[in-house]
C-alpha cells in the first residue's frame, strides 16, 4: 500500500518557535533537513486493529514545499543573527521547492500564508491525488485549510512547534506536539544540554545576588539558583517594560548582566531562554512566538503582539 503526501513547512514560523525552546534543536533543524524528513516520512501509518497484521505502507512526499522570508532573521543567544534565506541551499539539496515571500509592507508583512494556503488548495485539485497533507506550522491562521480538506476526504497531519490553538488541533487528524518533534525528529532532548559548572554555594537565605555586570556564580551545580536569578532579572524588566519584550534583545541583556552563567548554567537547567520561561509557571510569562525571535509579555499588562 502507498500513500502520497504533500508537505509544506512555514520556516519563519517553526523556526523561530524553536529558537525559543530549544536553539540546539532549531540548528540541527536547519543543518540536517533530511533527518526531519524522512522522520516525518516514516513515522505516521495506519494503526492495525487488535491481532491484525500491520500493513505495509510506503510513504511518497510527492510535494515538498516550503515558505520562507529571505530577509527574515533573528539573533541567536550568542549574539550571532542569522537570516533565513542563508538556509536555502540546505533544505533545496534536501528536495524542498523554496517560495521566497519577502515583506509586502514597511511592518514586515508577507505573503507566506496566502502563498502555502493558495498552493495546497492547487494540491487539492492536482491529478495526483494526494492521501496526506502534513502542515508544520502553528499558525491558526491554516485552520480553514484544515477544514477543506477534511471536507474532501483528505487526512490531515500538523506539526506544530509551539503553543496552537485549540480550534486548530482539533481541525487537523493528528498534532506532532514539540516534544515529540524535538526529540523524536530532530533527535535532540534536554539530557544533550549542557552540565551546569560547579562553583561556591552562596550564603543561605535565597538565590545569590545578581551582579549589574560580569557573572553569577552556580550554587553547587544546582541549576535552581541560577534559575531562579534569571527569572529574577525577566521579572524585573518585564514590570518595568511599557510593551512587550523582544526575546533576542532579552537575552542579550541577561548576558551582559550575568554573564558565563547565563549559557554554562544550561539557562537554569531549561537548555534555552524560552523553555526556561515556557516552564515557569507563571501567568505573567506569556511567549510569543514570531519572526524576529518572539515577544515575551505580561497579559496582564501588555497587548497582544502580531504573529506576522
Amino acid at each position: 500500500m502507498e500513500q502520497r503526501v504533500a508537505l509544506f513547512i512555514d520556516f519563519d514560523n517553526v523556526f523561530s518557535a524553536l529558537c525559543l525552546q530549544a536553539p540546539e534543536a532549531a540548528e540541527i533543524f536547519v543543518a540536517e533537513p533530511g533527518r526531519w524528513l524522512d522522520w516525518i516520512a516514516q513515522r505516521h501509518a495506519p494503526q492495525p486493529g487488535r491481532g491484525m497484521t500491520p500493513p505495509t505502507v510506503q510513504r511518497r512526499i510527492l510535494v515538498r514545499r516550503c515558505y520562507l522570508n529571505p530577509v527574515g532573521s533573528l539573533v541567536l543567544p550568542d549574539g550571532e543573527r542569522v537570516f533565513f534565506g542563508s538556509f536555502r541551499d540546505k533544505l533545496v539539496r534536501a528536495g524542498f521547492q523554496i517560495t521566497e515571500c519577502p515583506p509586502l509592507t514597511r511592518g514586515g508583512k508577507t505573503s507566506a500564508d496566502i502563498v502555502l494556503v493558495m498552493d495546497v488548495l492547487d494540491a487539492l485539485g492536482h491529478a495526483t491525488r494526494f492521501d496526506e497533507f502534513v502542515l508544520v506550522s502553528s499558525d491558526a491562521d491554516f485552520t480553514p485549510v484544515l477544514h477543506r480538506l477534511r471536507a474532501h476526504d483528505r487526512r490531515t497531519v500538523v506539526v506544530a512547534v509551539g503553543n496552537a490553538a485549540e480550534a486548530y488541533r482539533a481541525a487537523a487528524d493528528e498534532v506532532v506536539g514539540s516534544d515529540v518533534f524535538v526529540g523524536q525528529a530532530l533527535g535532540w532532548s534536554q539530557e544533550r544540554r549542557a552540565t551546569p559548572a560547579q562553583a561556591t554555594p552562596p550564603a543561605a537565605g535565597g538565590p545569590p545576588p545578581v551582579p549589574e555586570q560580569g557573572g553569577l556564580d552556580i550554587p553547587g551545580g544546582d541549576p535552581a539558583a541560577p534559575r531562579e536569578a534569571i527569572l529574577s532579572l525577566v521579572m524585573e524588566e518585564l514590570a518595568h517594560a511599557p510593551a512587550p519584550l523582544h526575546l533576542p534583545a532579552l537575552g542579550k541583556r541577561l548576558q551582559a548582566r550575568l554573564g558565563p552563567m547565563l549559557r554554562s548554567s544550561a539557562y537554569g537547567g531549561a537548555g534555552s531562554l524560552g523553555r526556561l520561561l515556557a516552564t515557569a509557571g507563571d501567568p505573567r510569562l506569556e511567549l510569543i512566538p514570531g519572526a524576529g525571535g518572539g515577544w515575551l509579555r505580561d497579559p496582564a499588562r501588555h497587548p497582544p503582539v502580531s504573529r506576522d
